[in-house]
């Protein structure tokens, strides 16, 4: 079935009087039915999951008409009454140019003009090759090398001549001239006939894609830097200044517009140095502290030293906003429950789910449970889906037919931080304004479906809890998880702020109780944007199992200034939080835990209340066991506390649960069955009071509802959660 209509929400969670706008487009007929539903489990009934909404009043239920609308991506940078007209009569830039290999697509670097007049200049790149389109003529340069930066002068005379100069850059910082004081060799001059071009004084500028009419086209992927107008055209000594300068040391050059793209990096403007002052904005999030030509390979943290951070990296298939018009904008009201909710649209045949969490009224009394709902990894994965290619490696991943195919035909849509844009640079940003198509029930068994087993199970129990979130938790820090006695996680809370983990940790040291109910977690740091807009930023530093790698020097967040990477090579691993740590992935079916010898202790006891079996967990919707998909497991050298307990462990994994990289120093030769490749339930007591039990593994909440949650993986959970919510503290032992 082809999905024809899909939608987004503004928020990823909202409080009782918190606005939330519903935005969708049509690709069929626009005729949809909407409606608000409460959702207590999120996983596709037809692979063994369970699945549960109930709808809930809302005003602006009902049928609407549903307009098509497009998504426009691509980086860019735009100035507005930019004197690009000098005193001349012509126009004369200059920029330096970067661009990966493999990428040879029509793509614009700038584009001067007034959409509304129709006059128009554009630096466009085809094969490489520099290319200045002037009215109906057209000027080219030579190939520029591949990622080695180039300096590109630009100049249109008065009396219709147009010339290309071109220059590769020196590698590491070196400058622009030779000891004497001449340029270095390689430069190449270009000239021919100028057409009809733009002759206004004052005009829009974009930087990274061709400005048609308001919206990015032949968009670039690559890197500029130190973009610059002049009153006249630079002689060849002027040339080698401008490319030894920063930006703020343009002195002595007949300079209108220089912009610094390697200042004010956490916001979402571009200064202007020259005497103008028209700072660009930035739009649709390209790669900011990206090194530029003056990295050398001395400076690794764009907070020490910007001046090697002067680039920003374009993309073609970037996007930050969709600017869908909303079909409806909610306040929310008051006597909602905490919880799941979504706007469900149906057409026709078709559907589509747009969840949001409600989190408890502020001044409400908190219940004693919280489920803390990885919504950083929701925007992470956003997108995703298994290319054809490695299908084979991930045979109990459930695919995704319908939005897969929505995916392959809307690349517009924007990828997550597991994918890569068209040059091959990995994928920084992450915004929830767009159309998300996993983020949706019964989209994959896979993160936020599986969290819906959870609260599946959560709802089976009978127990009160609240509903809270990563992103709430960055706003607004301990604040949201003092009075909770349990948090309990998803399956997957892999990518964390540092004001999430400092929170977390503050609210353990006071004697919280917490049920880590996944694997893989507490691995990435991110960065979210300061400007508020839930948009989440990754740099896959040095280490980790990833999906692809920072250039080097570009390992500190835009976004905070941070150092980017996993937590365990930051100081903080998931061992000293929650007693395990990431060890292994696979997907070709999971397996079973079996007791240790310490599950005989006391202190374990209530965990283990009414058991019989000493093997835990081998059924489950997740590839038939509760031990799988990514594992996680104890280490007392990585921090696991020396009292802890390790209760049950893994065993029998498949050939393709294999070791995660960051755990070997080397290779290890095929066929060798390594103890290391297990999942751990452990169990440990906090100083204060606290304690934490964790599974060690994403597939235990697919065991869950299994039998009608009549089975030891449920009753284990259950016996922790109701234990761990009862007053007395614990003691360490």
């Amino acid at each position: 079935m082809t999905k024809t209509i899909v939608g987004y929400a503004d928020r990823l969670s909202v409080r009782a009087g918190d606005k939330i706008a519903f935005h969708a487009s049509a690709y069929g007929s626009g005729t949809t039915d909407v409606s608000l539903v409460r959702l207590t489990g999120c996983d596709d009934p037809d692979d063994g999951g369970i699945f549960e909404e109930t709808e809930v009043p809302a005003a602006w239920a009902g049928r609407i008409e549903v307009p098509h609308q497009p998504i426009f991506a691509g980086s860019y940078a735009a100035a507005e009454g930019v004197r690009a007209i000098s005193r001349d009569g012509g126009v004369h830039l200059a920029l330096f140019v970067w661009q990966n290999e493999h990428v040879n697509h029509r793509q614009c670097l700038v584009s001067i003009g007034n959409s509304a007049s129709g006059a128009r200049l554009e630096l466009c790149l085809e094969d490489k090759v520099p290319q200045l389109i002037c009215g109906d003529a057209m000027v080219s340069g030579t190939a520029i090398s591949p990622r080695r930066w180039t300096l590109l002068l630009i100049d249109v005379d008065g009396g219709g001549q147009a010339t290309i100069r071109q220059c590769p850059a020196p590698q590491h910082g070196l400058e622009m001239r030779e000891a004497n004081g001449s340029l270095v060799e390689g430069w190449g001059t270009f000239s021919g006939a100028a057409g009809r071009g733009a002759r206004a004084s004052h005009l829009e500028c974009w930087f990274g894609a061709a400005n048609r009419d308001g919206r990015p086209a032949l968009a670039f992927d690559g890197k500029l830097e130190q973009p610059a107008f002049f009153d006249r055209a630079l002689s060849d000594s002027e040339a080698g200044l401008y490319g030894n300068t920063a930006p703020e040391a343009h002195a002595g050059l007949p300079c209108n517009h220089i912009w610094d793209f390697g200042s004010d990096i956490a916001s979402e403007t571009a200064v202007d140095r020259g005497p103008a002052s028209r700072h660009c904005r930035i739009v649709n999030l390209p790669t900011r502290a990206a090194c530029g030509r003056k990295w050398d390979g001395t400076v690794h943290d764009w907070t020490v030293d910007s001046s090697h951070y002067g680039a920003l990296h374009f993309h073609s298939n970037a996007i930050a906003d969709a600017e869908w018009k909303p079909f409806a904008t909610w306040t929310v009201p008051a006597d909602l429950p905490s919880g799941l909710y979504a706007a469900k649209l149906v057409q026709g045949e078709s559907d589509d789910y747009v969840p949001f969490y409600i989190l408890p009224q502020l001044d409400a009394a908190k219940s004693a449970i919280a489920f803390l709902a990885p919504t950083a990894s929701y925007l992470a994965y956003a997108n995703f889906c298994i290319q054809p290619q490695f299908a084979p490696l991930y045979p109990q991943m459930r695919e995704d037919v319908d939005g897969d195919a929505l995916l392959r035909a809307h690349p517009e849509f924007g990828g997550g931080l597991y994918d890569m844009h068209p040059d091959g640079s990995g994928v920084h940003y992450s915004s929830l304004h767009r159309p998300i198509v996993n983020f949706r029930p019964k989209a994959s068994n896979w993160a936020f479906t599986a969290d819906g087993d959870i609260i599946a199970w959560l709802e089976q129990t009978g127990e009160t809890y609240d509903t809270i979130t990563d992103d709430a938790l960055h706003r607004e820090g301990i604040d949201l998880l003092d009075g909770y006695q349990v948090i309990v996680t998803g399956t997957h809370p892999e990518y964390w702020s540092t004001t999430m983990m400092e929170a977390l940790e503050a609210w353990l040291a006071r004697g919280g109780r917490l049920m880590y109910m996944g694997g893989n977690g507490f691995y990435w740091r991110i960065a979210f944007d300061p400007n508020g807009t839930d948009c989440i930023e990754v740099r896959r530093a040095e280490d980790g199992t990833r999906a692809w790698l920072a250039e080097p020097g570009e390992y500190y967040h835009s976004f905070s200034g941070e150092l980017g990477g996993l937590w365990r090579r930051l100081g903080r691993t998931p061992q000293s939080l929650v007693g395990v740590g990431f060890s292994a992935q696979g997907f070709g079916g999971s397996t079973h835990y079996r007791l240790t010898e310490a599950a005989a202790d006391p202190r374990a006891a209530f965990i283990l209340d009414g058991v019989e079996s000493e093997v835990i967990g081998d059924f489950g919707a997740h590839g038939d066991g509760a031990a799988g998909e990514e594992i996680d497991r104890a280490d007392f050298a990585l921090g696991t506390p020396p009292h802890a307990l390790v209760i049950a462990s893994s065993e029998k994994h498949n050939a393709l649960m294999l070791r995660a990289k960051e755990e070997l120093l080397q290779t290890m030769p095929p066929g060798i069955e390594d103890p290391e490749v297990r999942a751990d339930m452990v169990f440990f007591e906090t100083a204060s009071g606290g304690a934490v039990w964790s599974t060690g593994s994403i597939a235990w909440a697919g065991s869950l509802a299994h039998n009608d949650y009549d089975n030891n993986v449920a009753r284990i959970s259950t016996n922790v959660l109701r234990h761990f919510a009862k007053a007395e503290t614990f003691r360490l032992p």
